[in-house]
């Protein structure tokens, strides 16, 4: 049971992430102003500070009872917490670099990078310098989602271990393997396996820096497999994985490319197995939010976003075998399980 000196440390974290991480998204969008204009004359509108607010407390209600029901420690990183200001530093010298992209609507200087690589993944997305293909990208893009989201981010990405540790109740660890699909950084597998350092975990990434970075993250970590690869053809068996996990990584791909995920993750998953997806809230999942939703694609490059945000999770997934089984709405994501139904051995 937590106590209380540990609530109150914990609340003192979350507002200072807040302001430290709210700072530089305003300081960007100070900075963007022009971009920002792109905004007007939605058919949607915006949500109030104050809903966003309330929306954010319940996002961090949630993740203390979490912890009070033990799921996971008070989340507490001094050193990753020091390592921020150099993060900083990096994010506001690239600031004017995708300020400049946003402008001039460039979001291909990527495509110079990616030889051999997927055309869809060949891009700035975000307007981000170098897309997710160079060391530079991966080192700042964590620090870069944090300011997207105002703090937020990693208590979002924690609601997406719920139902793997639900899943995991009463299976033995060290005998149970989770898939990350588009790993990244690694940054939410270090959170799992800070949780449960037994579980075999793999990360999968197309991007051999952040694959690389990945590497960095989990050093301490025991039982990670790294591969390099493309979500559509996951290179490993038929049945071969526990559970499986996405996060923020649909609404980046096309529509022909989710339904060939869908389908090798329902192959690479075993009977009984369990798949999280964890991406943005979608269209009329928080009515509020819709202006949100909206606003996004024309502000940073996400060419399937507006798409993925007005798709059917269920027609895209039960068809190529997986059963929904849950949703949950965790501020600005959605966290969707579902489950391969025992029986079946290919997707």
């Amino acid at each position: 049971m937590a106590t209380r000196a540990e609530r109150l440390t914990y609340t003192a974290a979350q507002t200072a992430r807040i302001a430290f991480y709210g700072a530089h998204y305003i300081a960007a969008r100070v900075i963007a102003r022009d971009a920002f204009a792109a905004i007007e004359g939605l058919k949607h509108k915006m949500p109030s500070a104050g809903a966003l607010l309330k929306s954010m407390r319940d996002l961090f209600r949630e993740d203390w009872k979490n912890v009070e029901r033990g799921l996971y420690p008070v989340s507490l990183n001094l050193s990753r917490d020091v390592a921020r200001a150099t993060a900083s530093l990096r994010f506001w010298a690239d600031i004017p670099k995708v300020t400049r992209r946003q402008k001039a609507g460039g979001h291909s200087e990527a495509a110079e990078k990616g030889e051999g690589l997927p055309r869809y993944y060949r891009q700035n997305f975000h307007f981000q310098t170098d897309g997710y293909l160079s060391e530079h990208s991966a080192k700042l893009y964590d620090f870069q989602v944090e300011a997207l989201f105002a703090g937020t981010a990693d208590a979002m990405r924690r609601r997406a271990y719920v139902p793997i540790a639900k899943f995991l109740e009463g299976r033995k660890p060290e005998a149970t393997t989770l898939l990350d699909i588009g790993a990244g950084t690694g940054r939410f597998l270090s959170f799992v396996k800070s949780v449960q350092p037994d579980l075999k975990t793999i990360a999968l990434d197309l991007s051999e820096p952040y694959l690389a970075q990945a590497r960095t993250t989990l050093s301490r970590h025991q039982d990670v497999e790294y591969l390099l690869g493309a979500a559509e053809e996951i290179p490993l068996p038929d049945a071969s994985v526990d559970a499986a996990i996405s996060i923020y990584l649909f609404h980046e791909l096309p529509p022909k490319i989710r339904t060939a995920v869908a389908k090798e993750i329902a192959r690479v998953l075993k009977p009984g197995g369990l798949f999280v997806l964890a991406d943005t809230i979608q269209y009329g999942d928080l009515p509020d939010f819709d202006g949100l939703i909206e606003a996004f694609p024309r502000l940073l490059h996400e060419p399937y976003y507006a798409g993925y945000a007005k798709s059917d999770q269920k027609a895209l997934f039960e068809p190529a075998g997986l059963k929904m089984q849950d949703i949950d709405l965790a501020y600005l994501t959605k966290v969707s399980t579902f489950t391969k139904p025992k029986g079946r051995t290919r997707g």
